[in-house]
C-alpha cells in the first residue's frame, strides 16, 4: 500500500505551547481544505495555487471551506521560524521522490487539487527547509506502507526556514 499524499502535518513548534489561530480575513470565491498552506494578498487570506515563487507562504488553513467565501474570516495557524512539518514532494506539479541528497536544501511550496507539497523544482524563495526524511523517522510505518525514498510521492520532513514577506 503507497502513502497517498496529504497535507502539510504539523510535527513540533519551537514553541512550548500550542499553536496560535488567528481570524483573518479571507479572499472571496474560494474554497480550501484543511491543513492546506496559504498566503497573504492585499490584506485577505487565500489558498496557495501552483507554486509560490517565493517566500509568501503565511500559514496553514485550520478548517475546510467548502463553499465559496464572500467577505468572512477564517482560522489559519500561522507559520513560525523552526516549525516542522510533514510534507508530500512534487517537481513542479509531477509527483517526486525524496532522497538524503534533498536534505539541508530549501525549497518552495506547490499546491494542486487542495493538496500543499514541498516543490523540489522551486527554490527562489526556499522557504521550507529539508530536515529529514520520512523513512528515517517512521521506518517501520514506512515499510509496512512499501514506502521508500524512491516513492512518489516522498514524503520530506521540513523545517520554515523563513516566514512570509507581507
Amino acid at each position: 500500500m503507497a502513502i497517498a499524499a496529504g497535507n502539510p502535518i504539523v510535527l513540533n513548534t519551537p514553541s512550548p505551547i500550542s499553536l496560535d489561530r488567528q481570524y483573518l480575513l479571507a479572499e472571496d470565491s474560494k474554497t480550501w481544505k484543511k491543513g492546506e498552506l496559504c498566503y497573504l494578498t492585499s490584506g485577505t487570506v487565500t489558498p496557495v495555487s501552483g507554486s509560490t515563487g517565493g517566500s509568501t507562504v503565511y500559514g496553514i488553513f485550520a478548517e475546510d471551506q467548502a463553499t465559496s467565501t464572500s467577505t468572512s474570516s477564517v482560522w489559519v495557524y500561522p507559520l513560525v521560524v523552526g516549525m516542522r512539518l510533514q510534507m508530500a514532494v512534487t517537481n513542479n506539479g509531477s509527483d517526486a521522490a525524496v532522497s538524503t541528497a534533498n536534505i539541508g536544501i530549501g525549497y518552495d511550496a506547490y499546491t494542486a487539487s487542495n493538496i500543499s507539497y514541498l516543490d523540489v523544482n522551486g527554490t527562489t524563495g526556499a522557504q521550507f527547509r529539508v530536515v529529514d526524511l520520512y523513512t528515517a523517522l517512521n521506518a517501520e510505518q514506512a515499510a509496512f506502507q512499501s514506502h521508500t525514498d524512491a516513492s512518489t510521492p516522498g514524503i520530506a520532513i521540513v523545517e520554515v526556514a523563513s516566514l512570509a514577506v507581507t
